[in-house]
């Protein structure tokens, strides 16, 4: 964290972007105490993506974002539901606003990607705001682990199953499966080697942080110096700081010259000093009576000129976010990086399980002649302040946030889900649990233009422990409402205006939903021109707030390029066909690597499913002859029963089967109604007969 650091190492946001090497990412699973959906959507999915240079007025840019996102098994966030300011655009992303027991938070600021080769655990102060990631003076640990890398294993996997423990009340289905098999992918690179002194710990109701850390103090072990930074701190100085030097003098006496150093967010004063901010209780604490000398400096809040790269007169500076414990002895150090400010809920001073929040962090232990702790902590700036009664005009009481707003604590969650008796329909389901009085609540679409949205449901809720889950039929002009606004307004008596609450779509429903709003069926010399590699997958879809699909300009560019418009002569459209077949080929082969990916490349809207049906279109329409056709679906089955040898990853050979059996038994039922509609033409056309069973071994449905 020190400003002398190498630069390119301390921008956070750039250290997200993957190695090549490792593949396609395959998971997502971020808990976060604050997330700001813009800042997910244009800055931190596009980098943890590799998508490079982004550009959010860029229509094209957002589609290629859905399409990864459409491509993992998960991608689930979960976010303190008294914090919830909006969920992101897509609804391939899964937003869960988690109710902790109050007097606690989910305040864990942990980020897990999985890709195809390597596992990547993030850790530490930051939350899910470009404040986090781009402006605020943070600490974080990227742990990586890979085939070429593997001294991280044994920590990655500590972390993960702390993880699934931890946030087990809170994980979706998607998330527990994300979990494990990241810690299965993790399993061969363990080498038994796992570092006894770097520990990854979750805190929660359970599980103590200020247990975790000072049980591994050395016993015995006089301690020297403690150095906090947290820039924001308990208002009782005697219940936080005087306790953890309780508990730590059980395992190392205090030396006779101990320190204690508060290291906290600087504030300018009216003579233009920095002096550091913190309760005025830390000043009124006999820290002499504890056995200590207690001091506070504010952290230097200027941006180093190196991060500027030569511009000038900039004046901005940096707010200190990071959180920091740092315990010095004879001879060992003990340091925690993480999430917990120092504060009675971060640390877990106050009993009772509903009293701990949820945190995240990493503790190194470590001897101090073989290692510069103080690297941890950021540059100081002004002279270390004595608290004392004498200095309390010398510290900045902190300023009080705004208070959370008022939240449906009794709603679970807000999904949109196939109907049970039909699957091509889609119903909204509220499920509660209800944990108080009877009360009334509603839920209704947002208000729009100021006027309140219509009412989804209304009830009285009733005390019970018993999970509740209320099905809401949808008209279609109410689904496409849902699917535009992705919230609903919900309120009750503790708050009658109510509280936008995300919508989330059930996993085997995703692959239903639009890729972009408007017309979906994508034109059959658009999908040739994709397969053939001549326009790229993010131009077959339209823009909503352009005037038609933007592949239409490279189709018409191509076009008037020739001199000719060719697309209305067969023969031509055939030949065209037989070329892209090659593309047709390649996209089934690199769609192997999630079940996701499977169902989008053959069954979505750029699929040979979705080709196969602009054919029998085309036929209808008069553009094509029916044997044309059929040659043409004969062709698409064929690449269907070669892509069923392709390599795929061992726990997905089976749903790889069968998603081919799936979309074979589609086309196959277009081919026999293409023939039942033309009986006397294929009846008198032996040659197409034997041709077929050529070029499909005399098969039309895949062995399994």
């Amino acid at each position: 964290m020190k400003d002398n650091q190498d630069i390119s190492s301390r921008k956070l946001i750039d250290r997200l972007v993957p190695d090549l090497h490792w593949g396609a990412m395959q998971g997502l699973l971020a808990t976060t105490f604050d997330l700001r959906p813009e800042f997910l959507e244009t800055d931190f999915l596009p980098s943890v993506f590799g998508l490079g240079a982004w550009d959010d007025q860029s229509w094209a840019t957002r589609i290629a974002l859905e399409k990864r996102l459409f491509e993992l098994d998960a991608a689930v966030i979960l976010t303190e539901a008294r914090r919830y300011r909006g969920r992101p655009r897509s609804l391939r992303l899964d937003v869960r606003p988690v109710v902790s027991p109050r007097g606690s938070v989910l305040h864990a600021k942990v980020t897990l990607l999985l890709f195809e080769r390597a596992v990547r655990l993030i850790v530490g102060s930051a939350n899910l705001t470009k404040q986090g990631y781009r402006e605020n003076r943070e600490v974080i640990a990227v742990l990586t682990v890979s085939h070429k890398s593997k001294k991280e294993a044994a920590l990655i996997t500590q972390g993960l199953v702390g993880m699934e423990t931890a946030l087990s009340s809170w994980l979706t289905v998607d998330a527990r499966k994300l979990i494990r098999r990241s810690i299965e992918t993790v399993q061969p690179w363990l080498n038994g080697n796992a570092d006894p002194d770097t520990s990854f710990v979750w805190s929660t109701g359970q599980s103590r942080l200020w247990r975790e850390f000072v049980g591994r103090w050395p016993v015995g072990e006089p301690v020297k110096r403690i150095s906090i930074l947290s820039p924001f701190w308990s208002q009782d100085a005697s219940l936080t700081l005087s306790s953890f030097l309780a508990q730590l003098k059980n395992f190392g006496p205090l030396a006779p010259d101990a320190e204690v150093r508060l290291l906290t967010d600087a504030f300018k004063n009216p003579n233009g000093e920095l002096i550091p901010v913190l309760p005025p209780a830390y000043a009124a604490q006999d820290w002499q009576a504890l056995g200590v000398k207690a001091t506070a400096q504010p952290v230097n809040p200027e941006v180093h000129p190196e991060e500027l790269g030569g511009m000038e007169g900039f004046t901005s500076t940096r707010a200190l976010h990071a959180k920091v414990v740092l315990v010095e002895g004879t001879r060992s150090g003990l340091a925690y990086l993480g999430s917990a400010n120092f504060t009675a809920h971060g640390w877990g001073f106050i009993p009772g399980e509903g009293n701990a929040n949820t945190e995240a962090g990493v503790i190194l232990r470590r001897s101090l002649h073989n290692s510069d702790f103080d690297s941890v902590l950021p540059d100081l700036v002004g002279q270390p302040i004595v608290l004392s009664n004498a200095n309390i005009h010398s510290l900045r009481p902190p300023e009080m946030g705004p208070a959370d707003e008022p939240w449906p604590e009794f709603i679970r969650q807000v999904l949109l889900a196939p109907v049970t008796a039909d699957d091509n329909k889609l119903e909204l389901r509220i499920e509660t649990a209800a944990d108080g009085g009877g009360f009334l609540w509603h839920a209704r679409l947002l208000d729009k233009d100021g006027i309140p949205g219509e009412t989804l449901l209304s009830l009285e809720q009733t005390k019970d422990s018993t999970k509740y889950v209320f099905p809401v039929s949808l008209s279609d002009q109410i689904l496409t409402r849902l699917l535009t606004d992705q919230e609903i307004q919900i309120c009750w008596d503790g708050c009658p205006a109510g509280r936008p609450f995300p919508l989330n779509v059930e996993a085997s429903a995703r692959a239903s939903l639009p890729i972009s709003p408007g017309k979906q069926s994508i034109e059959e010399n658009h999908l040739i021109s994709y397969y053939q590699g001549r326009i790229a997958w993010e131009q077959l879809f339209p823009d909503p707030n352009a005037g038609g699909p933007s592949g239409d300009q490279s189709m018409l560019a191509t076009a008037i390029a020739s001199g000719v418009d060719k697309s209305r002569i067969q023969s031509y459209q055939i030949r065209e066909f037989v070329e892209a077949l090659a593309g047709l080929n390649q996209d089934l082969r690199s769609a192997t690597q999630s079940e996701p990916a499977m169902r989008l490349a053959l069954l979505g809207p750029v699929s040979p499913f979705a080709l196969a049906q602009t054919i029998i279109d085309a036929v209808v329409a008069g553009r094509r002859t029916p044997t044309a056709a059929g040659f043409q679906l004969v062709e698409i089955l064929a690449c269907l029963q070669l892509a069923g040898s392709h390599p795929v990853p061992e726990r997905l050979a089976t749903v790889w089967q069968q998603h081919l059996q799936q979309v074979n038994g589609k086309i196959s039922r277009l081919m026999g109604k293409l023939v039942a509609d033309h009986p006397a033409l294929f009846a008198s056309n032996k040659a197409f007969g034997r041709y077929r069973k050529a070029v499909l071994n005399g098969e039309t449905m895949l062995k399994t």
